[in-house]
C-alpha cells in the first residue's frame, strides 16, 4: 500500500528492517517467536511480492483465541504486521485486515484492543506511518461489528464517517459557518482560483496561533491572496460567541473567518491546527498540520508556472491551475 512517509530516515530504517526480516524468516529463526510465521516461497523475489505474501498469510499459524492472553506480545506482533503494510499492495492489505478482523469478530474485547493499536499506529498524531485509507478500513469493520458495545461503535462510526468524506482526492464538502459579525456564511470553492485553504484552528491553541502568525507574515501567501489566486478560510470547529469574536478580531482582514460547530462531523480534525488545501475543482490535494509544508506549498504556487511544474515532478503536491 502506498503511503506518505513523514520521516525519510524512519522510512529507510523500516525498509532495511523488512529486508532483513524477510530474508531471515526460517524455521530456525522462529523457534522463539510468539507464533510461527509463514515461510515466504523462494520464487517470490521482489519486496512487494514478499510483503504481499507475508501480509496475506501473517496470521495463518496464530491461535487467535489464545494469543490475546498476552496483550504485550500481541501488540508487538500486530506492530510487525502493520510494518509490512506500506510495502504491500492495497488489495492484499485490505483483504488481510478483513480476514483478520473476521477471525476475531466474536471476541469484542480483542477487537477493541486491535482497534486501539491500529489507531495509535496508523491514525494518531505520533503514528510513524500514517495511513487514513488503511485506518478507515479498520474503523468501518469495527463499527459494523454488532458484538461491540454501542458507545465504542459510535466512536468508530464517527471516525469512519469523517474519513470517508475528507481524504486526499475527494471533493470537499460545502458547509455553513458564522462570521465574526454573527452572520451566516457559506463555504464553497471559487473555481476561478488556483487553490483554497481551510485552516481549522482554535484561538486558545498556541500552535494554531503560531501557525496563523507565520502564514499571515508570509509575503508570497499574501501576494497570492491579493492577486485573487487563493482564498484562506480560518475556521473554528466550535460555537461562535462574544469571546471567540473578540479573539478573532486580530485575524488577517484578507482571510475569511468563521465558526462551524459541526465541522468535525464533516472533516477529519483529529488535531489543531489542521490545514486542508483544495484545487480549483474542489478536490482535496493536501491534509496536514505542518505549517512549514503549507508555507512551502504557498511558495510553490507563487512561483512561475514552469518552475512549479519542475518542482511538482518531485513533490507531487501542487494544485493545478
Amino acid at each position: 500500500m502506498q503511503t506518505t512517509c513523514q520521516n525519510r530516515k524512519a522510512y529507510m530504517k523500516h525498509v532495511l528492517y523488512l529486508l532483513m526480516l524477510l530474508a531471515s524468516l526460517s524455521a530456525t529463526a522462529q523457534e522463539k517467536a510468539f507464533f510461527e510465521l509463514p515461510i515466504i516461497p523462494d520464487k517470490l523475489q521482489t519486496l512487494q511480492e514478499r510483503t504481499d505474501y507475508m501480509v496475506e498469510h501473517y496470521w495463518d499459524f496464530c491461535d487467535l483465541k489464545k494469543s490475546f492472553s498476552s496483550r504485550a506480545k500481541m501488540a508487538e506482533a500486530f506492530d510487525t504486521y502493520l510494518s509490512f503494510m506500506p510495502y504491500a499492495s492495497a488489495d492484499v492489505a485490505f483483504k488481510s485486515v478483513t480476514a483478520f478482523l473476521n477471525k476475531i469478530s466474536k471476541q469484542p474485547a480483542d477487537v477493541l484492543f486491535i482497534g486501539e493499536l491500529a489507531e495509535g499506529m496508523l491514525y494518531s498524531d505520533t503514528a510513524e506511518f500514517k495511513s487514513d485509507e488503511l485506518y478507515l478500513h479498520f474503523a468501518k469493520l469495527i463499527a459494523e461489528n454488532k458484538k461491540i458495545d454501542k458507545t465504542s461503535r459510535l466512536r468508530y462510526q464517527h471516525q469512519a464517517k469523517v474519513l470517508s468524506q475528507s481524504q486526499v482526492g475527494m471533493k470537499v464538502t460545502e458547509f455553513d459557518y458564522i462570521d465574526p459579525t454573527g452572520s451566516k456564511q457559506h463555504f464553497a470553492i471559487d473555481t476561478t482560483q488556483v487553490a483554497t485553504v481551510i485552516f481549522f484552528n482554535d484561538p486558545d491553541c498556541s500552535d494554531c496561533n503560531m501557525a496563523r502568525l507565520r502564514l499571515d507574515a508570509d509575503i508570497k501567501t499574501n501576494r497570492l491572496i491579493d492577486t485573487g489566486r487563493i482564498s484562506i478560510y480560518s475556521i473554528y470547529p466550535g460555537d461562535s460567541g462574544n469571546e471567540w469574536m473578540s479573539q478573532v478580531s486580530v485575524y488577517p482582514a484578507t482571510w475569511k473567518i468563521g465558526a462551524a460547530p459541526d465541522a468535525d462531523e464533516i472533516f477529519d480534525i483529529r488535531q489543531t491546527p489542521m490545514f486542508y488545501i483544495m484545487d480549483h475543482e474542489g478536490k482535496i490535494v493536501l491534509k496536514d498540520n505542518n505549517i512549514d509544508l503549507i508555507i512551502n506549498i504557498m511558495s510553490l504556487l507563487h512561483a512561475p508556472k514552469k518552475k512549479r511544474a519542475e518542482a511538482t515532478q518531485t513533490s507531487g503536491t501542487e494544485p493545478q491551475d
